[in-house]
């Protein structure tokens, strides 16, 4: 199959879905202690703690589009918040802000028929701990054009395998994916029990997607070859007690069921893929550059065309290293395993493939901004983000946040006064 055929309709019949997670916090810089104000609307739900607000967009059919909408959503958000009798400000970065204790990070309290969600952020808390819950990112949802699988259909080839294939070639190439996407390389030291105000920096490009992130106590192994496979490998570590649930497992990506999500439901058919592993980025009031989901799309594509991995057993946990490896900082130092088991200089793999993907779909701005990125560093974010937060990182994110919100600092201060 000719791929390049398919560019223009996935761009345009494609389905595109965002998740973006943020903080509420006060104007003075700590996680917000009030309670969710949006009810039960399912555009804006909760996370792990009651002030990890998620704003869920619907489905769209191209990615500029899809940007636009949650960040049209976004400033609207901002703009209530900042408006309440009791103001508050959406926080712009991935990592969290000034943590007096974990006592500042409330669980979302459920109620009802939901009360088992509480019950299960619980848990949780008591296994990992809440701090690295408070750590906030994006997700992106992908479904190809029906068109496209009613053709693949036709070759025998069914949607399920298509998509189990991509999230397995999606596993080895998740550490591209955050070394052109990182962007919290800040962190405020009360995150790991050091002064509150003092600043962590220049170690990591996305602390949530390093080895210090929000992980397993072990390396999950998936079985790839079927959808009844693959739901029993992760199944096992429930069974087995590694898991509470299969939500436990933190993967960087996910095949995912229509309507609600449950393993039962996935067996009927995959309806689209999840990619989790996206830091949200101060330097765009949406949280995410449309040139990076543009990529992405094409990337998806890309590796679509390319033959299937069957990755092994040791070459999983590769991959899994790879991903936390290409979150450090800076990516220059970085070298990784990759599939010929030889170890390359990150820059040097990635402008191979990038170059690869130029070759196979053709010339796209997308791709040359992500060349741009690699050849540059100071064009990556978390150098850019070092660059303008690193001095004040706080301080910084609040004036970034009264910037979403529409709002000076004194209106801020007097209508807190009120």
């Amino acid at each position: 199959m000719n791929i390049r055929q398919w560019i223009k309709p996935t761009f345009t019949q494609g389905g595109f879905g965002l998740e973006e997670e943020n903080q509420r916090v006060t104007p003075e810089g700590f996680l917000a202690q009030t309670d969710h104000p949006f009810g039960d609307d399912p555009v804006l739900d909760r996370d792990f703690c009651e002030s990890q607000l998620e704003i869920i967009t619907g489905v769209h059919h191209n990615p500029r589009e899809l940007v636009k909408a949650l960040g049209d959503k976004r400033r609207e958000v901002a703009r209530f918040l900042a408006g309440q009798n009791t103001p508050e400000l959406l926080w712009p970065f991935s990592n969290p802000p000034c943590l007096r204790s974990e006592k500042d990070i409330r669980i979302a309290q459920f109620v009802g028929e939901k009360a088992e969600k509480t019950v299960y952020r619980n848990y949780l808390a008591g296994k990992y701990g809440r701090k690295k819950q408070s750590l906030c990112g994006i997700h992106f949802n992908f479904s190809y054009p029906q068109a496209f699988l009613d053709c693949l259909r036709e070759e025998g080839v069914s949607a399920d395998q298509i998509y189990l294939n991509l999230a397995e070639k999606l596993l080895a190439y998740s550490w591209l994916i955050v070394a052109l996407t990182a962007a919290s390389p800040l962190m405020d030291a009360s995150f790991e029990g050091g002064k509150p105000g003092e600043i962590l920096a220049g170690i990591y490009s996305s602390y949530r997607c390093s080895d210090r992130g929000y992980w397993n106590e072990f390396e999950p192994v998936l079985d790839f070859d079927a959808i009844p496979n693959y739901l029993d490998s992760m199944n096992y570590y429930v069974e087995t007690g590694k898991l509470y649930s299969a939500a436990e497992l933190y993967y960087p990506v996910r095949l995912k069921p229509k309507g609600t999500n449950a393993l039962d439901k996935l067996r009927e058919g995959v309806n689209h893929i999840e990619l989790r592993m996206l830091d949200i980025n101060p330097l765009r009031d949406e949280g995410i550059d449309p040139s990076d989901l543009e990529f992405l799309t094409l990337l998806l594509l890309y590796l679509t065309a390319r033959p299937k991995m069957d990755l092994s057993v040791m070459r999983q946990r590769r991959a899994m290293r790879n991903m936390k490896q290409a979150a450090s900082y800076p990516l220059e130092k970085v070298s990784l395993f990759w599939t010929d088991g030889q170890m390359h200089p990150l820059p040097e793999l990635a402008l191979e493939i990038l170059a690869d993907m130029e070759n196979v779909l053709g010339a796209h701005e997308a791709i040359s901004r992500q060349i741009d990125k690699i050849k540059d560093p100071d064009r990556c974010y978390a150098s850019q983000i070092l660059d303008r937060y690193g001095e004040d990182y706080i301080g910084g994110g609040l004036a970034r946040a009264r910037e979403l919100a529409g709002i000076s600092e004194g209106d801020l201060r007097q209508k807190g006064r009120k």
